[in-house]
């Protein structure tokens, strides 16, 4: 797949968390003439993910696909990749939400199933859960939600907001500022 004649891949690589990964990764897309679009790095439990969206010329992707095994090897990671596009730009508007909330099950999907009921795209998500001081497991989930240009943004806000506080979640629903 390619736009003016660049193909873009993206990589998924999951294993131990080690030093030095990171450093591998992007020095083997160098070597093979890649460039980095976008990169995420994050260590959940003792696993590392890395996700690297890249792009090059035919035979620099095909170059580095043939170098990922080699990698996955060596440092012990599962690797997944696909060619793929860049994203198409829609007129949405981006915001940050922040929910806190007492830890219990499904409040992750509850949350996916609301903003997919809105037709609100959701690009970023990061949760986690940590023991407040007095020892109750709290949920803190942060979104980054892109909200079509053509839906009324007060309405998405307010029925949000009632939306958590019908489930005793503490929320906030502001412009993205990057």
């Amino acid at each position: 797949m390619s736009v003016n004649n660049q193909h873009f891949l993206v990589v998924n690589a999951l294993g131990s968390d080690q030093i030095g990964v990171l450093e591998a990764f992007t020095k083997t897309s160098k070597q093979c003439g890649c460039n980095i679009l976008e990169s995420r790095l994050t260590t959940i439990g003792e696993e590392c993910s890395l996700l690297l969206h890249l792009s090059g010329s035919w035979n620099t992707v095909a170059k580095l696909e043939a170098a990922l095994p080699q990698l996955a090897e060596q440092y012990g990671f599962t690797i997944h990749s696909k060619r793929t596009l860049p994203r198409k730009a829609s007129p949405a508007l981006p915001y940050q939400v922040q929910v806190i909330a007492q830890d219990r099950a499904g409040i992750l999907n509850e949350l996916a199933l609301f903003f997919m009921q809105q037709g609100v795209f959701i690009d970023q998500m990061d949760c986690e859960t940590y023991d407040a001081k007095n020892q109750t497991t709290m949920t803190s989930i942060s979104f980054v939600v892109n909200i079509p240009a053509k839906q009324h943004i007060a309405s998405i806000r307010e029925r949000f907001m009632v939306y958590c506080e019908d489930r005793n979640l503490d929320a906030v629903l502001e412009p993205f500022k990057s």
